[in-house]
């Protein structure tokens, strides 16, 4: 039996197959399936909603008199990191609170955004969200190594890292 595989589709894009056949579509079943009769043939188009999902779905054509099921299958993958951009100052105040602005989007879905400070987390926010704070504690002096990161909800991560320089408390 003759079925159409389209394997591992990222999310956010589609996969075509022709189906080099002067056929009718009859009609078409089965989640992020599409078709539609082109000069070539029928023009069958994948397209996942979620990641991690397999989907399946029949497709029904007409050939002259004759009437053909054929199985279709895909599962949907998601290997793109989001893309990140972050604003901070270039110095941050002993004792005062630190504000981080960023702008994080994905393909899918960003899921969570972090703080990290010299290695250690310090803040986390969910998506939608544009800016993550710390408190500096006020005995804290030198260079801090600051790394703002998004997570989407397939576990893809994006990461900038910032120097900054710590200002003593007036």
């Amino acid at each position: 039996m003759f079925a159409v595989d389209f394997g591992a589709v990222q999310v956010g894009s589609a996969a075509f197959r022709t189906l080099p056949s002067p056929a009718r579509v009859v009609s078409i079943s089965g989640v992020g399936f599409s078709a539609a009769a082109s000069k070539g043939g029928v023009l069958v188009a994948y397209e996942p909603y979620e990641p991690g999902d397999t989907e399946t779905g029949r497709l029904v054509i007409r050939i002259g008199s004759r009437v053909v099921h054929i199985p279709l299958r895909g599962h949907g993958i998601d290997t793109i990191a989001p893309a990140l951009s972050v604003t901070a100052p270039r110095a941050a105040g002993a004792g005062r609170t630190l504000v981080v602005r960023f702008i994080a989007a994905d393909n899918d879905l960003v899921d969570a955004c972090t703080l990290a400070v010299d290695g250690r987390r310090v803040a986390r926010v969910s998506w939608p969200a544009t800016s993550l704070r710390w408190r500096v504690p006020a005995a804290l002096r030198g260079t801090i190594r600051i790394v703002v990161s998004a997570v989407d909800r397939a576990g893809n991560v994006a990461s900038v890292a910032l120097t900054l320089r710590v200002q003593p408390k007036p």
